[in-house]
């Protein structure tokens, strides 16, 4: 079925055509995090469906044009990419010839850090079409600006008698920080006054992840929220601040904690990472300033290691590498040894856990930071800078 057909149920009186339309539509214009051509360019039709009152399912369209915006919001989360920086890229490369594009990818695969990664990088290259490449970049930019020109739209949405409206206006609104002047002050509102908690909730996270840091209205808003009777609404509080705030102070990072450690399945409806509080909470821990949080990695391994739910394990692999190994991979050559201590750490609990043994996409993250990718590699890699420590002490006590 093609998309005119499709963005043409979108007002059916029948609920399982609509719910149908949505779920092809998302198909088509959203395929593992990438973006077509027909993603921007069907995009104004459902921003239409937010901004009539009237229309049915309005927050069904909220969640397709969050996933148009941002793709696979698990990376978007985890890498936190410059949209307006990948906007000049794709400006600048807009008129490159094939031979420039190649000049240019080469040029990319030589600079990587490691052995290991410019090799990565030049298997990439041979799979990839320059060309391609470049009209998937220019792509996902003009599905993000498109989704975003409907700002006012979701902004007027969180007024809506709808519950499912507004929350899902205020998880759309999320991504867009380059709006943050118009939208932090509706959350600010949206927060203060919402009577439903996982409304309330669901903008709390929203404005950690759009606001500016140490925004005196939002930090208000989020700090009264923090004593609620609801659970999620609380966590969702403190992750929002813990975003927010400059430097948290310890009892909001133990609050954190508290989350990482106790949202052991998914809230429903909790719209942020399927409802995976706790991987979100991982991630916000990775993005605290070691200054204010020097126990993370060790936190992170913890609940690494805490007993299997339905957290995310890679994700949270993720983060404590993420936090531990800021910097990106090691040096060739370098020595389990020669490691600090939160790195140390790091592969310690990560042996503990057995998260080796969880397949590809655990190697390929452990290869990206230039570390052994499985077991026997680890163990050899740690056992054998141990053995040359006890070597060289019974050389110096003989």
């Amino acid at each position: 079925m093609e998309v005119p057909d499709l963005l043409g149920r979108l007002r059916s009186r029948n609920r399982e055509a609509r719910r149908g339309a949505y779920q092809g539509l998302l198909d088509l214009l959203v395929h593992q995090g990438s973006r077509y051509e027909a993603s921007a360019v069907a995009t104004p039709f459902l921003v239409e469906i937010v901004a009539d009152p009237n229309a049915p399912d309005r927050f069904a369209a909220c969640q397709v044009l969050a996933s148009i915006a941002v793709g696979d919001e698990s990376s978007w989360l985890i890498d936190r990419p410059d949209v307006a920086e990948a906007r000049r890229e794709v400006e600048r490369r807009a008129h490159f010839t094939r031979a420039q594009l190649e000049r240019e990818q080469a040029d990319w695969a030589a600079a990587g850090s490691t052995e290991r990664e410019r090799r990565a990088r030049a298997r990439r290259n041979e799979l990839s079409d320059v060309e391609g490449d470049r009209d998937a970049e220019r792509w996902q930019i003009a599905a993000y600006d498109a989704v975003r020109a409907g700002v006012p739209a979701y902004l007027a949405a969180l007024a809506s008698s709808e519950t499912p409206v507004r929350l899902h206006a205020a998880h759309l609104l999320a991504w867009f920080p380059e709006e943050r002047k118009s939208i932090t002050p509706a959350l600010a509102r949206l927060i203060v006054a919402e009577p439903q908690p996982l409304v309330a909730a669901t903008a709390s996270v929203a404005a950690g992840l759009c606001g500016s840091v140490d925004d005196p209205e939002l930090v208000n808003a989020l700090s009264a929220r923090l004593d609620s009777d609801n659970r999620g609404e609380r966590w969702s509080a403190v992750l929002g601040l813990a975003r927010l705030v400059s430097r948290p102070d310890r009892p909001l990072i133990e609050k954190l904690y508290a989350c990482l450690f106790g949202a052991v399945g998914p809230v429903p409806y909790w719209p942020f990472l399927h409802g995976d509080m706790a991987t979100f909470a991982a991630l916000t821990v990775r993005d605290l300033d070691a200054v204010v949080a020097p126990d993370r990695v060790q936190i992170l391994v913890d609940r690494l290691n805490a007993p299997a739910d339905d957290t995310d394990r890679y994700l949270l692999l993720r983060a404590a590498l993420d936090t531990a190994f800021p910097n990106g991979p090691v040096p060739d050559g370098t020595a389990f040894t020669e490691l600090n201590a939160d790195q140390r750490t790091a592969i310690s609990g990560l042996q503990r856990s057995e998260i080796m043994d969880d397949g590809a996409m655990v190697s390929m993250l452990l290869g990206a930071y230039n570390l052994p990718d499985n077991q026997t590699a680890m163990t050899r890699w740690c056992d054998s800078d141990a053995d040359r420590q006890s070597g060289s002490a019974s050389s110096s006590q003989a």
